[in-house]
């Protein structure tokens, strides 16, 4: 009978007895060019075994292999010369032809995009050469409210830059445009919004200033002067530009006209 023998400790190397067979070996580090393993073959590929679903080595000329795959993670079709995974995360990637994605593509610093279909962007959308060739429907969203400009008097821009009052208006007021972070932090010195306010006309119901954020704003209107008094009917129709020039600073030029 032969002892089976401890090999820790050995500073050279160790012929094992004619016909060792194991399971699992487990070492360190693996020397030799694997000449003298059975079934490996020039050339061969990676393999997941079935029923373990670990990662088999049949063939790997460069490079480390850190870990296996647990169950699910990887599947090889050598049929289609397909690798898929649940998850995949690294540092770069390279892909000579096209790439398919079923779900939502999420990315950032980004060079181009080439979209056939809708993009949806999360806070804006920064065209910094070349311009934008926008082609087919161009839609904007309108902020309707059921009552008067008089009584609402907050022009929030995170709900659109346009705002529809629907109800007759009966007095002046003053629009405070606004948003959620504040005009003042969503615009840089230099950058100028379009801002339309639609409300439903009446002699009595006009405006000849605007705020914005809370501080109040002259308005240089087109004409020259004030407006004196609201449509006699229909909607009264106010486009303001205002250009930030510093700080809490704005040039605002405005607009009133009436479609009845």
């Amino acid at each position: 009978m032969t002892r089976a023998r401890n090999l820790a400790g050995f500073s050279s190397a160790v012929s094992p007895p004619s016909g060792l067979s194991a399971g699992i070996i487990t070492a360190t580090a693996f020397y030799g060019d694997g000449s003298n393993l059975s079934g490996i073959t020039a050339g061969a590929t990676l393999s997941a075994a079935s029923g373990s679903q670990r990662l088999v080595v049949t063939s790997l000329t460069s490079g480390t292999m850190t870990s296996a795959a647990t169950d699910g993670d990887l599947a090889w079709n050598s049929s289609t010369n397909t690798l898929s995974a649940t998850n995949v995360s690294g540092t770069t990637a390279t892909f000579s032809g096209d790439v398919s994605i079923g779900g939502t593509l999420t990315y950032e610093d980004v060079t181009n995009v080439d979209s056939i279909g809708v993009i949806t962007a999360r806070s804006g959308i920064n065209v910094t050469a070349g311009g934008a060739d926008l082609k087919g429907v161009l839609q904007e969203k309108v902020n309707i409210t059921a009552g008067k400009l008089s009584d609402n008097t907050n022009i929030n821009l995170t709900n659109g830059m346009v705002h529809y009052f629907t109800t007759t208006e009966t007095t002046t007021s003053t629009p405070n445009i606004m948003s959620t972070v504040g005009i003042n932090t969503e615009m840089a010195t230099g950058d100028n919004i379009a801002v339309t306010i639609i409300t439903t006309a009446a002699a009595a119901g006009y405006s000849t200033s605007v705020n914005i954020d809370g501080n109040y704003n002259d308005v240089k209107w087109i004409g020259g002067s004030d407006p004196t008094t609201g449509g006699a009917s229909g909607l009264d129709i106010y486009a303001f530009n205002i250009i930030k020039t510093g700080s809490a600073a704005y040039t605002v030029v405005g607009n009133l006209s009436n479609a009845a």
